[in-house]
């Protein structure tokens, strides 16, 4: 298994990674901002076993993804420094519904979209914000996406870090694979702690924390079988 996080996320959780599959370090230079240049939810967008890559990502990560066989296609968009040319990859997906800003998206990420569901969000980091559980069942930070969909939960993002700018986002902190939401953090550091075990535990949705310390975004985490 293949797995793609930004290598600036803490050392524990790295390494609890490094034990379950082949672990990639995403970091990139001059692209884009550099809290986020080693997020590969700015560069990746990812649909089950196939991805729309961003023009800029970098010639190691695809490399990797092509020995695990993963359907590449490379967006349009260009990526820069400047929201919104930050943002054209940060869609979330999961179980036939995509959540995005399709006046920010790009063309390739529209069209794959066509026959399935799309819930607008007003914030482009649709990504960073939000964790599609089921197409009934979505983690979110975008109080506009949460209010949208009945069935969410709306996580505070204060108490998530991101360098350098007051707070992250919860879609940053997770990857969801195989009936497992692993976290870059854990429960007891959040506030709502209990709601979040609750919402998961009512889907059989196990929480595997990957190291003791508050909520990290790091850009998310990536799986590829």
């Amino acid at each position: 298994m293949l797995i793609i996080v930004d290598k600036r996320i803490p050392k524990e959780a790295k390494e609890r990674l490094a034990k379950m599959g082949d672990l990639c370090l995403f970091a990139t230079e001059k692209i884009v901002y550099e809290a986020i240049s080693g997020h590969p939810d700015i560069f990746i967008f990812q649909k089950d076993n196939a991805v729309i890559l961003a023009p800029e990502t970098p010639k190691y990560v695809i490399k990797k993804l092509q020995q695990y066989r993963v359907d590449i296609t490379f967006g349009k968009s260009h990526l820069s420094e400047k929201h919104p040319q930050t943002t054209p990859y940060n869609v979330a997906y999961g179980d036939g519904l995509f959540i995005g800003n399709k006046k920010t998206c790009d063309e390739t990420i529209l069209s794959l979209s066509s026959d399935e569901a799309w819930l607008q969000s007003p914030q482009s980091y649709a990504r960073c914000n939000t964790i599609v559980l089921d197409k009934n069942h979505i983690i979110t930070s975008e109080v506009t996406v949460a209010n949208s969909m009945a069935n969410s939960l709306f996580i505070n993002p204060k108490e998530i870090i991101l360098a350098s700018y007051p707070n992250g986002f919860f879609g940053g902190c997770v990857g969801l694979y195989k009936n497992k939401l692993y976290l870059i953090g854990s429960l007891k550091h959040h506030s709502q702690q209990s709601e979040i075990l609750q919402y998961c535990n009512k889907l059989n949705i196990e929480i595997m924390e990957l190291y003791d310390g508050d909520f990290f975004d790091g850009g998310g985490i990536f799986f590829f079988d």
